[in-house]
């Protein structure tokens, strides 16, 4: 007698003799002969969905099968070219500062830089605005001397580094470009553009209260970066092709404003001519003369922009 458990606990030999004789009667007797006999039949006839194997497998969680079959290798696309400029080679000769009062007469005039639109085009913007290039300057009495200088009504006041143009589409939006040189014989180079609503009032160092003029800016700033030493003219013509800004759709989604945030495509990518006559779209700008190779500017979203 165990104390602890209150059990009585018999292991004696005679028990176990007992136990195990009273269990080969009942193993021997007709009915559990019957039973095995029954089963052995059963195996028989059907040996499915016995054994270990089976057991194992349902307690796996199974996976459907991949309704594409097996996975393809991962094949790379095709590099694509770091500037989303056409091909240096077609650029034009970079302007010289001694040459830019007569580029912003010139482009007043229409003469430059206003891009010709395709005959399809040209039938339904006949309402794009025109555009107007000033040099900016911050002090009343500077612009009144580059304005007399501009209209050749006064003697020309030398250009000091840096020089920053103010570009404007009327009712669309007003751009900034900062030009730095050391000598008025070297070329211009292109330090910023930044993008402002119509009627915002801001400096050219400032950014823009907008999204849409804050991505316009930061996609122009990527433009430069990837090549640093772009011609005046050429970023001149990409400026251009912001006149239909709110009314043109991107070329790859067909969307005006994009599905993401709701911006107009303000990004532009070069399209060749000889790929911009496979595929024609409406209300795109081509770029002005046959020096740049032929092509024009694509309107897309910056989500859309390698789609």
């Amino acid at each position: 007698m165990d104390r602890e458990f209150g059990v009585t606990f018999n292991s004696t030999p005679t028990h176990d003799f007992r136990a195990l004789k009273d269990f080969l009667e009942v193993l021997c007797s007709d009915k559990a002969q019957e039973a095995l006999q029954a089963a052995r039949a059963s195996e028989d006839a059907d040996h499915s969905e016995l054994g270990l194997s089976f057991l194992r497998g349902d307690r796996k969680r199974k996976r459907p099968q991949s309704p594409v079959g097996s996975p393809q290798p991962y094949v790379p696309s095709p590099p694509r070219s770091s500037s989303l400029f056409a091909s240096p080679e077609d650029d034009p000769p970079s302007m010289r500062a001694e040459s830019l009062l007569e580029f912003v007469r010139e482009f007043n005039r229409g003469s430059v830089g206003e891009s010709k639109l395709s005959t399809a085009a040209a039938e339904t913007d006949t309402t794009l605005a025109k555009c107007k290039l000033v040099i900016w300057s911050r002090t009343k009495t500077m612009r009144d001397e580059l304005k007399a200088a501009s209209t050749n009504n006064g003697a020309r006041r030398p250009l000091t580094s840096p020089v920053v143009l103010r570009f404007m589409i009327p009712d669309v939006l007003t751009a900034y470009l900062s030009l730095i040189f050391t000598q008025l014989e070297d070329p211009l180079v292109v330090e910023s553009v930044t993008a402002f609503g119509p009627r915002e009032r801001k400096l050219p160092h400032e950014q823009s209260d907008y999204l849409a003029f804050q991505g316009l800016s930061q996609h122009i700033a990527k433009m430069i970066l990837s090549h640093p030493r772009v011609p005046v003219q050429i970023l001149m013509n990409v400026l251009v092709s912001y006149r239909g800004l709110f009314v043109d759709r991107c070329t790859s989604c067909q969307r005006v404003l994009s599905a993401e945030g709701h911006i107009p495509p303000v990004a532009r990518i070069w399209v060749p001519k000889v790929v911009a006559d496979a595929k024609p779209t409406a209300s795109v700008e081509t770029r002005h003369g046959t020096d740049q190779g032929g092509g024009r500017w694509e309107s897309r979203h910056t989500t859309c922009l390698y789609n």
